[in-house]
């Protein structure tokens, strides 16, 4: 991203107060990541941390397009700080019930903040084309994934150095503190709902209104074959290379070469990310979907050094160049799914594509001990390579896929217009 750019983005008032509003939050998720651990291993056992995950998971993975539905119908902002509320009731629970107290009520807590997640992250990623101007989005959409993984990165710091110093408790005060940051953030900028309700129309309300609404989100994507079929390989490579790396990185890495080894990869992996991020919004091309499956290409590298002995060093520069290229495609998938759906129907296809993308990481993470003990690490690892190479450039011969556009794209489609004439 050029020096003109960044400046151009952040001399804008509303997109600053959104963008130092979600870092903010970013950095408070990640340190709650951490200071969970610490407080409910110790007195209630890592298995009782692994049912927290995944109820947390499972509430957000069930109520995704849900959240998609809400984001599409009232202001983003709002669902996005009525998201934070529902997080922040979670993470009260986490304080008062993490250690000690009945385990249905922590779960509870757990179940919140799914929910909360669940509904911010459609709404999220759909704000920002009514915060940016058009021209700019792809450099936003790249600062912003930028900023998360520092965010990430930092929160995670931040919760170490204050464990060192203060209780697991208190330390989680500052998590509710930055959602409060977020709250004010996003309650000055107040975003208009996208459509307007017209009270003579004859709409199903309730579960049925939901559901209608999900459909046409399925329709939209459906007309747009290329838009499919890379959501269908964010599946696949979830469950087989992205979602199995969460195991497979730490216990290769520490049983190689030693326990400090993982913070290594971990610090090489985020540092890859960001810059892959950055590069991505400088993107300028014809076919920008080229550029993205060759920037997934080194992702590759990881089950490679999965797979064979090689030094330290070289697995975190592998991890680097990988992320970088994930980072890269997030930022022209992301801007290219921008640009071809009406600003009506954006939060239900970002709930469809975070649906499609990581709905069945939580079995991929079930089922990776179970197949690494049975074939071994090294055969694992190199199916999840040819996985990730077929799936990769199999998908260029869809077409679209390379402009990452179709190609008699209209903003607005039928089912679109008939929705915009009924409200």
């Amino acid at each position: 991203m050029s020096q003109p750019e960044m400046r151009a983005l952040l001399r804008s008032r509303r997109y600053l107060a959104f963008w130092l509003g979600q870092v903010t939050s970013t950095v408070g998720n990640q340190l709650t990541v951490v200071v969970l651990a610490a407080l409910v291993v110790p007195d209630r056992g890592p298995g009782t941390f692994g049912l927290l995950l995944a109820v947390e998971s499972a509430v957000m993975g069930v109520l995704l397009l849900a959240g998609g539905v809400v984001a599409d119908r009232y202001s983003r902002s709002l669902v996005m700080a009525v998201a934070d509320v529902l997080r922040l009731a979670g993470i009260g629970g986490f304080f008062f019930f993490a250690s000690q107290g009945p385990l249905a009520l922590l779960l509870a807590a757990a179940a919140m903040t799914g929910a909360g997640a669940a509904l911010y992250e459609p709404a999220h990623r759909a704000a920002l084309t009514q915060v940016v101007p058009e021209d700019l989005r792809q450099q936003a959409y790249a600062l912003d994934v930028s900023t998360k993984r520092i965010g990430s990165m930092a929160g995670a710091l931040l919760a170490g150095v204050m464990l060192a110093g203060i209780s697991p408790p208190k330390t989680l005060l500052v998590d509710i503190a930055t959602f409060v940051v977020s709250l004010v953030t996003l309650v000055w900028l107040h975003l208009p709902p996208i459509r307007t309700a017209d009270p003579q129309t004859d709409e199903p309300d309730g579960l049925r209104g939901v559901l209608a609404e999900a459909r046409e989100g399925l329709v939209e994507v459906r007309r747009r074959p290329w838009v499919s079929v890379l959501m269908l390989q964010g599946t696949v490579q979830v469950f087989f290379l992205f979602g199995p790396n969460y195991i497979l990185v730490p216990m290769v890495s520490q049983a190689r070469y030693g326990l400090s080894a993982f913070g290594w990869v971990s610090a090489a992996t985020l540092a890859g990310s960001v810059i892959g991020s950055l590069l991505g919004g400088r993107v300028s091309s014809g076919r920008p979907g080229l550029w993205a499956m060759n920037a997934l290409a080194p992702c590759l590298l990881t089950p490679i050094c999965l797979a064979v002995d090689v030094p330290l060093w070289m697995f975190c520069a592998a991890g680097a160049a990988g992320s970088a290229g994930v980072g890269c495609f997030m930022v022209l998938w992301y801007s290219s799914l921008q640009r071809e759906f009406p600003e009506q129907v954006q939060g239900r296809v970002f709930a469809l594509e975070g649906l499609a993308s990581f709905g069945l990481q939580p079995i991929a993470l079930a089922v990776t001990p179970l197949l690494v003990r049975f074939i071994g690490v090294a055969p694992f690892a190199t199916l999840a390579a040819v996985v990730l190479l077929v799936s990769t450039y199999g998908v260029l011969a869809v077409p679209g896929t390379a402009q990452l556009a179709t190609r008699t794209r209209t903003r607005k489609s039928p089912a679109v217009v008939e929705s915009t004439v009924r409200n």
